[in-house]
C-alpha cells in the first residue's frame, strides 16, 4: 500500500460523497490556520482504497485537529480487512520517516457509517492503537417521535415538556439576516453558566460556506429565550453543536420545548438522526447532561479515541 500526499482540491475530487463533513477537504482547509501544517493522504494499491486528513500539532498528528471527529474514509464501502491493514502499516511507515511523535484519531459515533468503523476498530486493535478515551455521545432518531413518545420519556421530562407546552412559547427557524440572534443567546448562555464557548460568530459564518447551518430561537412572547445552532453533517443526519436557554426564564423549561420542537422540525425535513453530540469530556461525564439527554428519549454511542506513540 502507498501513500500519497495531495492537495485538498485532490482529495474532495477524489472522496466525493464522505460520511460526513468533517472529512471533506475544504473544511478542513478552512480551518488549517488551526494547525501547523495540514496532510491530506491517500492509500492506493492497484487503486486508491482510503484516505485521511491530518493536522500536525507539536509533533502529533491529529484527525481531527479541529473537529468533533474525523478518521479514515473509504473510496467504497467493500474495502477489506486486508487493505486496511496495509494501509496502517503504511501510516506508521510514513509516519515514523517524518519523525512524529504520536497519532491520534477520533471516529466517529457507529451510526456514521457502522460496518466500515466496525472494521477500523478491528484493525486498530491488532495494530496496537491504543484506546485514550471512550466518550458517551447522545442522539435521537426521530421515528421514535410518534403518539407514544410523551409515555416513553421519563417522567420529570414529560413534566417539564408539558409545562413548556403550556407556556405559549414558539420555535422559530431563523433567516440568514437574523441568525447571529441564535448564537448570541448562546453566548449568554455560555457566560451565564461557566461555560466555554469554541467558535466566534465569524468563524460560524465561515463553516456557513461549507456546511449548511439552521438557526433557531425559543421565544417567550417578543423575547428570545432558547437557541440552537444546527450543522447538517451527513446525508439525512445533522449535528446539534450549540443548544441552550437563557437561566432567567428556566422556570418555562426552554431546554425541553426547545429539544422536543427540534426532533419534530427534522423529522418533517426527513431527517433520521439528531446528533446532540458527547456528554462526557476525557470519559469523565457531566451527569446532569447525560440525564437530561436520557430523559428527553436519546439513545448512546460510543466515540473513541485512538492513540499510537512513535517516540
Amino acid at each position: 500500500m502507498e501513500i500519497s500526499e495531495v492537495s485538498a482540491a485532490e482529495y474532495d475530487a477524489i472522496f466525493t460523497n464522505p460520511s460526513h463533513v468533517f472529512n471533506k477537504a475544504s473544511f478542513n482547509a478552512l480551518n488549517a490556520s488551526k494547525c501547523e501544517q495540514v496532510y491530506y493522504l491517500v492509500f492506493k494499491d492497484t487503486k486508491i482504497r482510503l484516505g485521511i486528513i491530518f493536522g500536525l500539532k507539536k509533533n502529533c498528528l491529529n484527525a481531527p485537529f479541529s473537529a468533533p471527529f474525523g478518521g479514515f474514509e473509504c473510496v467504497s464501502t467493500d474495502v477489506r480487512l486486508q487493505q486496511i491493514d496495509a494501509a496502517l502499516l503504511a501510516l506508521n511507515e510514513w509516519a515514523s520517516n517524518k519523525k512524529i511523535k504520536e497519532i491520534k484519531i477520533v471516529t466517529p459515533p457507529f451510526f456514521y457509517n457502522d460496518s466500515f468503523l466496525n472494521k477500523l476498530y478491528n484493525c486498530f486493535y491488532r495494530a496496537n492503537y491504543l484506546q485514550k478515551s471512550m466518550e458517551l455521545n447522545y442522539q435521537f432518531a426521530t421515528h421514535t417521535l410518534d403518539e407514544n413518545y410523551m409515555e416513553s420519556i421519563w417522567y420529570n421530562a414529560c413534566k417539564n415538556l408539558k409545562r413548556g407546552l403550556k407556556e405559549a412559547l414558539t420555535f422559530k427557524k431563523l433567516e440568514k439576516a437574523n441568525q447571529k440572534h441564535a448564537f448570541d443567546i448562546i453566548v449568554q448562555n455560555r457566560k451565564e453558566r461557566g461555560f466555554p464557548l469554541r467558535m466566534t460568530w465569524e468563524q460560524v459564518e465561515e463553516t456557513s460556506t461549507v456546511i449548511p447551518i439552521d438557526f433557531f430561537t425559543v421565544n417567550k412572547a417578543q423575547t428570545a429565550i432558547g437557541a440552537a445552532v444546527v450543522f447538517h453533517v451527513a446525508p439525512r443526519i445533522v449535528q446539534v453543536v450549540y443548544w441552550g436557554d437563557l437561566p432567567a426564564y428556566s422556570e418555562y423549561k426552554t431546554m425541553n420545548f426547545l429539544s422536543y420542537s427540534l426532533f419534530n422540525y427534522y423529522q418533517n425535513q426527513d431527517i433520521k438522526i439528531i446528533d446532540i453530540g458527547p456528554s462526557t469530556e476525557n470519559s469523565i461525564p457531566n451527569y446532569g447532561l447525560c440525564e437530561f439527554k436520557e430523559s428527553i428519549g436519546c439513545d448512546i454511542a460510543i466515540k473513541t479515541v485512538f492513540s499510537k506513540s512513535f517516540i
